[in-house]
């Protein structure tokens, strides 16, 4: 166990820790556990957090608690229906958005020539830019931005059938489910009781300006436009001929079950481990060999230096996201618990908006990165350590 300021890391299986902790301790869980997609080969993500994981956060928040849990687009199914059938109420799912991911689809009309052994004709080259592979003629090997890439043509009559197809969309989101432990009494009473069961909307309104709102553009208050071009208005129908102007609320627009942030910059997820081993690129692509293909491609890591990251998580979140999130479930003074730590964002979101965090993670490699980050985070805030 690490006291990093206010806040604690156990280094240990979080079903252990959890079992240790208090009944109704918890004011609040935001976790990005695994997705159970086998994340770059790494053994902690074969499978999403489970019924028994479900069950020990369920016992250790207070009533009217509430969680926020990333997961996978293909699998946070399993990871919602394990927190409903511990006894949590779904209230939600919040969608991250970062228009960042790689395609990674497969071009049926090149599969098709490559099982039939045709050769494809070169008919055109392309500067690449990392992701734009697949399914539209465009050569699939790795190629990054500022190389050139070339644009072939189907060889066969049944690729020429198939060209355009591919089988998998542009990921452009992640998904987190938003559930609440059941209330004690009304929502009233709960939280009177045990300052917990709302969401601090207010703090989490989007600002005019704030690109973490990727909606409409209308600064009248949280209403689109309506039909015509009218602004709505309180009180009013569909097409704004009734009710009086809404001005909006002065700290922005009403929260929404959307976030817009880019993920985690290489400065951001890199301060404070730089002292740390610093892992090669080879390493962090799963053992490829330095000036492979595979190094450069888009879908197992393009753009990571040869001299490597101190931070070798693979899944850092970025810091605004978190602190969003934090803010949005925890009351003020709260304690969140966070069973999959990871690199520590969520601990360093925290930090940043005042809560304490009780930090789980397994990994020893990852503690390290966790305080080495924290231990940035304070000096850049000019903390006493």
């Amino acid at each position: 166990m690490m006291e990093l300021g206010r806040h604690v890391l156990h280094c240990g299986d979080c079903l252990e820790v959890m079992a240790t902790l208090e009944p109704e301790s918890v004011d609040a869980v935001v976790t990005d556990p695994p997705y159970g997609l086998g994340f770059m080969g790494k053994a902690w993500d074969a499978l999403p957090p489970g019924r028994d994981w479900a069950d020990a956060c369920l016992r250790v928040l207070k009533p009217g608690g509430h969680l926020v849990a990333f997961g996978g687009q293909r699998t946070i199914h399993r990871l919602t229906c394990a927190l409903e059938d511990a006894g949590w109420e779904i209230r939600d799912q919040i969608q991250w958005v970062t228009w960042q991911g790689f395609p990674k689809s497969l071009d049926v009309s090149r599969a098709i020539d490559d099982a039939a052994g045709a050769v494809r004709e070169v008919v055109g080259r392309h500067s690449g830019v990392p992701g734009l592979t697949a399914a539209s003629g465009w050569n699939d090997g790795p190629f990054t931005r500022g190389e050139v890439g070339t644009i072939t043509a189907p060889a066969t009559p049944e690729a020429r059938q198939w060209s355009g197809w591919g089988t998998a969309l542009k990921p452009a989101a992640e998904p987190a489910v938003l559930a609440r432990k059941p209330l004690d009494g009304t929502v009233a009473a709960n939280v009177l009781k045990w300052g917990t069961g709302g969401l601090n909307l207010d703090a989490c309104r989007y600002r005019p300006g704030d690109m973490a709102w990727p909606g409409p553009g209308d600064e009248v208050g949280s209403y689109p436009k309506g039909p015509g071009g009218n602004t709505y208005t309180v009180g009013a129908g569909p097409d704004g001929t009734r009710g009086k102007p809404c001005d909006g609320h002065p700290n922005g627009r009403f929260p929404a079950n959307v976030y817009h942030c880019p993920k985690a910059s290489t400065a951001e997820r890199e301060a404070g481990c730089e002292a740390l081993r610093q892992r090669s690129a080879g390493e962090l692509t799963g053992g490829r060999a330095e000036g492979s293909a595979g190094l450069d491609c888009p879908r197992t890591g393009a753009g990571r230096s040869s001299h490597g990251r101190g931070n070798h998580h693979p899944t850092v979140k970025p810091l605004a996201l978190m602190r969003w999130l934090v803010r949005l479930v925890t009351p003020p003074g709260g304690l969140v618990l966070e069973p999959f730590a990871g690199s520590g964002t969520t601990l360093l979101a925290c930090e940043a908006e005042r809560v304490r965090c009780l930090a789980i993670e397994r990994e020893p490699d990852y503690c390290e990165i966790i305080r080495a980050r924290w231990m940035a985070s304070t000096r850049q805030r000019g903390l006493e350590l």
